[in-house]
């Protein structure tokens, strides 16, 4: 099974990582619900909330994570294999993930049918709580990833890890969401 997952990777890596990406999101977001929201049942699941996520993994996040691992390992070019891991952890978590999480939290809040003034709001609300989390676990994570992991297979890694995190990010998104009605 993998070996087919590489052959297709390979051939249209933003596509197949965006879905992956949109998959693992979806994931996240189902075991934001049932597992720690505790709703245990079908009939009480927010599909919308979970297609939402699904839909910023697959047109956003997915995209930006197949375009921004190859444009770190083009891009930063030390001339030791330790400075280069290290720039690119350090570029990834002061260049991309801050703006990640900006982008999640407007994006999810524009899909709520937030406004401009709502994105500013929920901007200040969660922002740096989301951004100091981030940093309490990221930056060990892509130390490693971008020491031992093939570029390719980089979204991969950090989306499969993300699970959780993305039930994190569902339930920020939900609890944010809920503030402004």
């Amino acid at each position: 099974m993998f070996k087919a997952y590489d052959r297709i990777l390979r051939r249209h890596p933003i596509g197949v990582q965006a879905v992956t990406t949109a998959g693992l999101f979806v994931l996240g977001d189902v075991i934001a619900q049932q597992v720690v929201e505790k709703k245990m049942a079908i009939k009480s699941h927010d599909f919308g909330r979970s297609a939402k996520l699904g839909a910023f993994g697959l047109c956003l996040a997915g995209p930006c994570f197949a375009l921004w691992y190859p444009f770190l390992q083009r891009s930063v070019k030390f001339n030791s294999e330790v400075k280069n891991v290290v720039g690119r952890v350090f570029l990834d978590q002061t260049v991309f993930a801050p703006t990640f999480i900006a982008l999640f939290i407007s994006s999810t809040t524009l899909m709520n049918g937030g406004t401009v003034a709502d994105v500013k709001s929920r901007l200040n609300e969660g922002y740096m709580e989301v951004l100091m989390n981030n940093w309490k676990i990221w930056p060990a994570v892509q130390l490693i990833n971008f020491a031992v992991v093939p570029v390719i297979y980089r979204s991969l890694v950090v989306n499969t890890l993300a699970t959780g995190w993305n039930a994190y990010l569902s339930l920020l998104s939900a609890r944010l969401n809920e503030k402004s009605e």
